[in-house]
């Protein structure tokens, strides 16, 4: 059977808490409707018991056919199942209540024995459901004892089309029966507004071809960037909705420079991935060489996260899953706010969190659609950070433990080696501050995530109109921990005269005969050949001294290490850039890192700091500017140091220099 029907555009909409409560009413108004009509029907004799039990029984149907609309409306808002059945429970007695008041002379009662509501969405064949076992008595009628048991479900699946331009979707209702009667707006196709950073959806420009078996064919609407890779909405008359997807797994390839790797432990990357498909390492983007997808709007609890699996091999997934987290964060993913309930849907706040290294090949992550899934424990069982303890400002990962101060001094430990980091200092005056560091995740899955505030006594020196904070992780399986450091000057009427801009500094004092004889060298990376470090052992300020960065005058990295001891500090290339940020507002080369390796009898004294403003002011700067710079804090002790002094060119700063380069297949 073909239907062909022209109509406008149909509107598009995003969903939100308004959206379900707007749903809610709409339900009730229909079931206050449906018994209206059938209350206001003419008869010319009094209702016959048959009749009135078919009513009632109708009644029970409708009511349950709304009420599975409800419980997927309100899911897909806040992904709490809880919440989603207990507000469906109210909705439906208030159902019931509706048939006893309608016909108050038929003195009905109504007893539940039993109430389900299930879903199962974003898989290549999704369904709500619900099913419904009730007795009532009709006592006016003189009927009692009367058992009713009914069910409504509503099945979408997405076919494999051989036109792209096209999407093919099978529709059936209870008992396999074909649905025919849909129109396009009952189709409303999931798109990311990369603009806003929200799901929205969309309809076809025209009418579905509808075959008998409740296949229909529709054309994609032109918001639809990926034909490959979609999710589709599907609503019947009854209020039913269901999100089918044509795909069930994300497989991520890490390409890695096994050479460069080869023969590293620590090499560990945590690796974020948010909404939009970005996937990020120490703050910036990884190279991706396909198209990336967004994230569905699916349940945090839903999902899980694999590696070296065979995706197309749902068992092997389930052995080779992974730990991973997934945090809430504020501020285009500046701000941490701790871990995400699990009683929420992946949003536009979210990242997912899991660690890679180079024995990592792919990374598959997949789902439970199923509103009865639980959380899987590799999303909240702490592994790595037994060792925490946030009342004695210690965090540890069983590796690298970090101690905090009262001025948000941080001092790393691995084995005998330690190093201390200090930031935001400004005019030469550093931060200050007025309460103690937060820790938003502690004993953690993946990582442990800390955020302090910076603030300077009587406002920073010539500097007015500031704000800043620190956000510190620990990863797991780490030498390393990372720093975020926020600066957000706001437009100020009085001249800011920045002669001093230091982000962090990082240094520490060691005897001459700690690990050798010998005093302790510094590496400090002074441009590439060939994607290959150039090392300088000098001291002072490693600045962009000929203007011809990235080609020339590269400072990814630093360390002091003798016999693969130390401590050093490393950070992306996009941060590497935004070392000279205000080279131009200075009018001259100012920004870079300053080394310093001072001696005093058999102790060497060695500082990193990664300064901003160094060189020359950057004065009579009055306007707004909010940045950040991200990096990594290495500590060391006989394994994995950033650049090796033993004769190889191994070690972390790989990392930095040659992170892995991503490929992207999303499967059915």
């Amino acid at each position: 059977m073909r239907r062909k029907r022209v109509r406008g555009k149909a509107a598009k909409g995003q969903f939100s808490i308004i959206a379900a409560l707007l749903i809610s009413v709409v339900l009730v108004t229909a079931v206050m409707v449906t018994y209206s009509n059938i209350r206001n029907n003419p008869l010319g004799e009094p209702p016959q018991v048959l009749a009135a039990i078919e009513e009632v029984n109708f009644g029970v149907q409708q009511i349950l056919g709304f009420s599975v609309g409800y419980y997927g409306s309100i899911l897909q808002v806040t992904g709490n199942t809880t919440y989603a059945q207990e507000k469906t429970d109210s909705y439906l007695q208030s159902g019931l209540l509706y048939i006893s008041d309608t016909h108050p002379d038929w003195n009905p009662s109504f007893e539940l024995s039993q109430s389900e509501f299930g879903i199962n969405w974003f898989n290549t064949t999704s369904y709500s459901y619900g099913k419904l076992a009730v007795t009532y008595n009709l006592t006016g009628l003189g009927i009692s004892g009367m058992r009713h048991n009914v069910t409504s479900i509503l099945k979408v699946s997405v076919l494999e089309s051989s036109d792209p331009s096209q999407a093919k979707i099978r529709v059936v209702t209870e008992g396999d029966e074909p649905l025919l009667t849909l129109e396009e707006e009952n189709f409303r196709f999931y798109y990311y507004d990369y603009s806003t950073s929200t799901w929205k959806l969309a309809t076809s420009d025209s009418s579905p071809v509808v075959l008998s078996n409740g296949t229909y064919i529709l054309s994609f609407p032109p918001e639809i960037n990926s034909t490959t890779a979609y999710s589709v909405q599907v609503s019947d008359h009854r209020g039913i909705i269901v999100t089918a997807s044509s795909f069930t797994h994300y497989t991520y390839e890490f390409s890695w420079n096994q050479t460069l790797y080869q023969g590293l432990t620590y090499d560990t990357v945590t690796v974020e991935v948010i909404q939009n498909g970005t996937m990020r390492w120490l703050g910036r983007s990884l190279e991706f060489t396909t198209d990336t997808y967004p994230i569905p709007p699916i349940p945090v609890k839903a999902f899980r996260v694999s590696a070296n699996a065979d995706p197309s091999n749902i068992s092997d997934l389930k052995a080779k899953q992974i730990p991973f987290q997934i945090e809430d964060w504020a501020s285009n993913y500046q701000l941490p706010l701790g871990l995400a309930s699990n009683a929420s849907v992946f949003g536009g706040r979210n990242m997912i969190v899991f660690l890679v290294n180079h024995n990592v090949h792919n990374v598959t992550l997949w789902w439970n659609g199923s509103d009865k899934a639980t959380q899987t424990p590799y999303a909240f069982r702490c592994i790595y950070f037994n060792g925490d303890n946030p009342g004695s400002h210690t965090l540890t990962n069983g590796i690298l433990t970090l101690s905090f101060s009262g001025d948000f001094t941080i001092t790393s430990t691995v084995g005998s080696s330690s190093c201390q980091a200090k930031f935001m200092q400004i005019n030469n005056e550093w931060s200050i501050y007025g309460s103690s560091e937060a820790y938003w995740i502690h004993h953690g899955v993946v990582r442990d995530i800390v955020q302090q505030e910076a603030e300077w006594s009587g406002g920073a020196t010539n500097c007015p109109n500031l704000y800043a904070y620190i956000v510190i992780t620990l990863p797991a399986n780490a030498t390393y921990y990372t720093y975020f450091l926020r600066f957000m000057f706001l437009n100020s009427i009085q001249d800011r005269d920045l002669s001093d801009l230091r982000g962090v500094r990082v240094r520490t004092s060691v005897s001459k005969n700690k690990w050798t004889s010998s005093w302790s060298k510094i590496y400090t990376e002074n441009g590439t050949q060939a994607g290959m470090p150039q090392i300088s052992q000098e001291e002072g300020l490693f600045y962009n001294f000929s203007g011809l960065f990235p080609s020339g005058w590269a400072h990814h990295w630093a360390e002091m290490v003798e016999n693969d001891h130390g401590f050093g500090i490393m950070f992306r290339t996009a941060d590497n850039y935004h070392l000279y940020l205000f080279d131009q507002m200075a009018g001259d080369k100012t920004g870079g890192l300053r080394i310093s390796d001072s001696r005093n009898g058999g102790t060497q004294n060695v500082e990193i700091n990664l300064k901003l403003v160094d060189r020359v002011p950057a004065n009579d700067f009055q306007s707004a500017l909010d940045t950040f710079w991200s990096g990594a804090i290495v500590t060391f002790d006989g394994l994995d140091p950033i650049y090796t002094d033993m004769g190889g060119t191994s070690g972390l700063w790989v990392m930095a220099e040659h992170p892995p380069v991503v490929s992207l297949t999303v499967s059915r």
